[in-house]
């Protein structure tokens, strides 16, 4: 029954990780088709990270930038870099942070100009996850199979 029951555990481990890459792969897809329009940084700096991967508070931070756009006249002001926010060592997150231009592509919503980002994609963290998951997903599936084809 523990057998079966670590099974079952790995297979929604599994299951979580295919939706969560496929998740990432379309928002991803969607935001590279978002409008761009010409933005610029007008602030940057290094924060504590906010991911929850960031177990050990104070060991891991992220870049984070202000910039200004204007859509149809309009003027935003937005925060994201990418679709999911890495967490790095406090030196990594600061060249990440001023390795930005000054000068940026912002790809916006159409629906909401208010949110943007300015690299739309998450490919390869996405494919990891999807990857990982199947793994997670068949492995936890075979040994809910061999556990039902013992008894």
């Amino acid at each position: 029954m523990q057998k079966r029951l670590v099974a079952i555990v790995v297979l929604v481990i599994g299951a979580a990780g295919i939706v969560a890459g496929v998740t990432m792969l379309s928002a991803g897809s969607t935001a590279r088709g978002w409008p761009v329009v010409p933005g610029q940084i007008v602030e940057r700096s290094v924060g504590p990270s906010t991911t929850s991967g960031a177990s050990r508070p104070g060991r891991y931070f992220e870049p984070r930038v202000t910039y200004r756009y204007t859509v149809d006249g309009k003027p935003y002001t937005g925060h994201r870099i990418a679709l999911t926010t890495n967490a790095y060592d406090e030196a990594k997150a600061r060249s990440v942070a001023d390795d930005l231009p000054e000068r940026v592509d912002v790809h916006y919503n159409p629906r909401d100009p208010g949110d943007a980002l300015l690299q739309p994609s998450s490919t390869g963290i996405a494919i990891v996850a999807l990857i990982a998951g199947a793994i997670a997903a068949l492995v936890g599936g075979g040994l809910l199979i061999a556990g039902f084809t013992k008894n």
